[in-house]
């Protein structure tokens, strides 16, 4: 099996690059041009020779037909080398790690020698050009967690930092191995490269799992617009507590907007799919943390009008999920006349998007389909 810790002690030693970004005239949280704004893994840690589903939240402007490539790596990759895996044929031939395995003792590719490293690795990632690919873990805990361990005392013998084992994988091995999803996405003109890290089991009794977002929620801001909005289509009973004028927008469906009315939107999270989990205990430390509910950061976007926050953040007990996801949306006039992404007749077709993240590599997300409508 490769000696996967002279790989990436190489990568280690290579050194850091920081890369600067340009200014951006427009908000983080607008979408008017190609984007990748989560990629999923399903389930979120890969048990031995389990599929797991690589799918994307991605938006292209309408009439453009969106491209995907899916690659993995078995080591972190950087931005500035647009996550490309710095494993190849020649750093692999100067480390005398040639003889991969894919975990199962047996690398014969029907001629007795060992095939490209592109290729070894392309066999675990399926259907790597859809909109969905499927990983396939080829390690044991067992493997997961020597490979882990290999690598982060390599690095502490080599450089003699503890610190420096932060820029790899590693820490509480038993808790898995992060690995690297690339995805490279096209439309038309415009190319987008981003990654995902992965977890491979390492045989630890508690394992995370995706959130489940239902939907987004919204109503006025100002009671006093329910009429309007009943008018235009809310299934609402008039005179309705402000409490109870919250609209769930399910996935795939639609909902009339009035324009220059300002509205409080949330993520729909299930909160079934909030876990209760024990953090790893710190490098160093004997005594167990004790288990704690997950917390979640909600990031949103949208193709048209403005955002009071993109980003909110549920911490139980601080806050309640009722209430920390809200952020504020309107729409001008202005807005679904001139500044339109998708135009249906007189109306305005606005995509809202809420991602829900808990810090473990777990995500889920929602689309609302608004029509923007004048008043």
């Amino acid at each position: 099996m490769v000696r996967w810790w002279r790989v990436a002690l190489a990568v280690l030693l290579m050194g850091i690059v920081v890369v600067g970004c340009g200014r951006q005239f427009e908000p983080y949280w607008r979408v008017d041009k190609l984007r990748v704004m989560a990629v999923k893994g399903d389930p979120v840690v890969a048990r031995a020779f389990e599929p797991v589903t690589l799918s994307a939240l991605v938006w292209a402007p309408p009439g453009q037909e969106i491209s995907y490539f899916w690659s993995w790596c078995p080591v972190r990759t950087s931005a500035g080398d647009d996550f490309e895996c710095p494993l190849d044929e020649d750093l692999l031939e100067d480390l005398g790690a040639n003889d991969f395995d894919g975990g199962n003792g047996d690398n014969d590719n029907g001629d007795g020698d060992n095939g490209d490293i592109d290729d070894l690795l392309a066999q675990l990632l399926l259907n790597a050009d859809e909109p969905e690919a499927t990983f396939l873990n080829p390690f044991g805990e067992e493997e997961v967690r020597a490979f882990c361990e290999a690598i982060v005392a390599a690095v502490l013998e080599a450089v003699d930092d503890p610190e420096l084992a932060g820029f790899l994988p590693g820490g509480d091995c038993s808790q898995g191995y992060e690995v690297s999803i690339r995805l490279e996405v096209q439309a038309g003109d415009e190319r987008v490269v981003t990654s995902k890290r992965l977890t491979l089991w390492g045989g630890a009794e508690e394992v995370n799992e995706n959130p489940r977002m239902e939907g987004i929620a919204i109503r006025p801001e100002d009671p006093d617009d329910l009429d309007a909005l009943i008018a235009a289509g809310w299934d609402i009973e008039a005179g309705a507590d402000h409490d109870d004028q919250w609209v769930l927008i399910p996935p795939g469906e639609e909902l009339v907007v009035l324009e220059d009315v300002v509205y409080e939107v949330r993520g729909a999270l299930d909160p079934e799919s909030i876990l209760t989990y024990t953090p790893p205990t710190p490098q160093g430390q004997s005594q167990p943390r004790d288990p704690r509910q997950e917390a979640f950061v909600f990031r949103y976007f949208t193709t048209g009008g403005n955002l009071g926050g993109s980003r909110r953040l549920f911490a139980p007990p601080q806050n309640t999920l009722e209430e920390a996801p809200i952020t504020t949306f309107r729409v001008s006039a202005e807005d679904r006349e001139r500044r339109c992404m998708e135009p249906e007749g007189s109306d305005c077709r606005v995509r809202l998007w809420s991602i829900a993240r808990d810090g473990r590599l777990g995500l889920d997300w929602a689309e609302a389909q608004l029509l923007v409508r004048s008043r």
